[in-house]
């Protein structure tokens, strides 16, 4: 009984050791520039439903062009950072202007943008870990995330070491 608990705490630790990492890489990496110009976000709207939902992480990247279909991530008015679908694209002036629309929205975006507003292509989407990236920047979720398996490791390690000295 008394290997069987040990192997739960080891897989319990090692759980909580990768989700605390999982999370302090797209809290730091949110709306930063990661590793080869990759950027993750955090959808805090439904106008992507059903294709990208409240609560996903979206990871992007730079693209030399964007065409008709493709997701893309800009900064839209008043430099909010938009997700939307490149609906129409048209030569303005030897640049490219892009119509955007969210996928849940009836009419497209009022506001047409240009290539160097685009933040990237959607490449992937990580769905519902957003909801787990913003419950870990509270307060209650850094106790549940961090300070509790902390505490744990931390006692088991000094009754680790309290058992092995002799008295």
């Amino acid at each position: 009984m008394k290997s069987f608990l040990k192997l739960i705490y080891n897989i319990s630790s090692w759980i909580f050791l990768g989700i605390v990492l999982l999370l302090a890489v797209f809290t730091i990496a949110s709306n930063t520039s990661l590793l080869g110009g990759y950027k993750s976000f955090m959808v805090l709207s439904g106008s992507m439903e059903p294709a990208i939902l409240i609560g996903d992480i979206i990871i992007t990247h730079r693209q030399d062009q964007y065409i008709k279909n493709d997701t893309v991530t800009f900064y839209g008015e008043e430099n909010r950072v938009v997700t939307h679908r490149i609906v129409s694209a048209s030569q303005e002036k030897n640049q490219t202007k892009f119509i955007t629309k969210g996928d849940a929205n009836r009419s497209e975006d009022d506001a047409s943008i240009f290539q160097e507003a685009i933040i990237g292509k959607v490449i992937f989407i990580i769905p519902k870990l957003g909801y787990l990236v913003n419950f870990s920047r509270s307060i209650l979720g850094l106790i549940i995330l961090v300070f509790i398996p902390s505490l744990v490791l931390i006692i088991n390690q000094i009754l680790k070491m309290l058992s092995n000295v002799k008295l």
